[in-house]
């Protein structure tokens, strides 16, 4: 059986090695006495490793594999003893040589402090701040190596307190969001909404008006009522919450707790659902030409026009292309068959009668 060729980064060999080559760098990098060379280490390795890690060429693989073997036998002899390594990364981590001496020199000589706070706060690559923006992965300037002037640091300090603020306010948003959503919720339930009552909801599940101004951990449609389903999905829900669904093709299954069907239902649901839409297209395709033949018959026959013979060929075709969707339709009961073409027919009826409503 054919089966699609897995590329190398995708790999669990090449994901392990990598992982491996990580681990032994940063537990080399913690071996070090002094707090500013192992800070620097272990963050300029973790740096590295991110930006890279979406990288699938595989000559730039090797050769980002090839530079983290180079730091390793660096620091192995930094840790052995050999005095050039040692003061190597000294001068790298306390800004003699390197990255952090021109970001150094950008502090003290540029003026723009909105900048020059951005580069305290993160000395990473303008590279790795665009696709690595979260606080987590940024890498401040260590000010046991290096000296900032007062007043940038109350600017620095300002900023993380506007930081800190936005996020309580944009928590405090989203908590006020969830607790208007239980509340309408709420009242639906209580009323008897049908839909909500399938979904696993049970009435009277709520309190009849929340606050709104609390947190979702206060209202008791969150911490006291166990079958309400969070946005964030909970698979350890006790008692289990039982969905019975209904596919458009036809399938019906049982979900608990919001699990996924396995894999292979979801295949057999994907194709039997690809082959109704091929069914439902084969059958628009022949209702149209049918449609198209009787009213070139309608036409002919307003216009005076009589042709037997095209007549008796526009009813055979038209017999046979009802054989083909009696075929693709799956109808094997003669009175269905007929049930179903006269049904269509009085759609079809309707249609004529509306547009001609239309027209007047």
């Amino acid at each position: 059986m054919f089966r699609n060729k897995v590329p190398f980064f995708r790999t669990a060999s090449h994901r392990g090695q990598i992982l491996s080559e990580y681990r032994r760098l940063l537990r080399q990098a913690k071996q070090f006495a002094d707090p500013v060379e192992q800070t620097y280490l272990w963050s300029w390795i973790r740096e590295r490793f991110h930006s890279n890690k979406r990288q699938t060429a595989p000559k730039k693989v090797e050769l980002q594999r090839s530079d983290g073997v180079w730091a390793s036998i660096i620091m192995a002899d930094a840790l052995n003893g050999i005095d050039s390594q040692k003061q190597l990364i000294n001068d790298l981590a306390y800004g003699r040589t390197g990255y952090l001496k021109m970001v150094a020199q950008k502090i003290n000589e540029f003026y723009h402090p909105t900048k020059i706070c951005q580069a305290i706060r993160d000395v990473r690559p303008r590279s790795s701040r665009i696709h690595q923006p979260k606080r987590a992965y940024w890498i401040p300037l260590d000010l046991r190596a290096f000296s900032v002037p007062q007043h940038l640091l109350d600017r620095i300090a300002e900023y993380d307190e506007q930081d800190r603020q936005r996020q309580i306010k944009r928590r405090e948003r989203r908590e006020q969001r969830l607790a208007r959503e239980i509340q309408s919720m709420t009242k639906a339930i209580n009323n008897g909404n049908d839909a909500l009552y399938e979904s696993g909801l049970l009435p009277e599940a709520f309190t009849s008006t929340p606050e709104v101004a609390q947190s979702p951990a206060a209202i008791p449609g969150v911490s006291g009522n166990i079958l309400w389903t969070p946005k964030i999905k909970n698979y350890n829900r006790d008692p289990p919450v039982v969905q019975h669904i209904r596919t458009s093709s036809g399938f019906e299954l049982y979900k608990v707790n919001g699990r996924k069907p396995p894999h292979w239902l979801a295949v057999k649901i994907a194709a039997s659902f690809r082959k109704l839409v091929r069914r439902v297209n084969l059958h628009e395709f022949y209702f149209h030409i049918i449609d198209d033949l009787r009213m070139e018959e309608e036409f002919e026959a307003q216009l005076g026009i009589s042709d037997p013979g095209y007549w008796i060929y526009a009813s055979n075709y038209r017999d046979y292309l009802r054989g083909k969707i009696k075929e693709t339709s799956g109808i094997s009961n003669i009175d269905a068959w007929n049930a179903f073409l006269a049904k269509n027919d009085e759609m079809n009826e309707q249609d004529i009668e509306f547009e001609e409503a239309e027209d007047e």
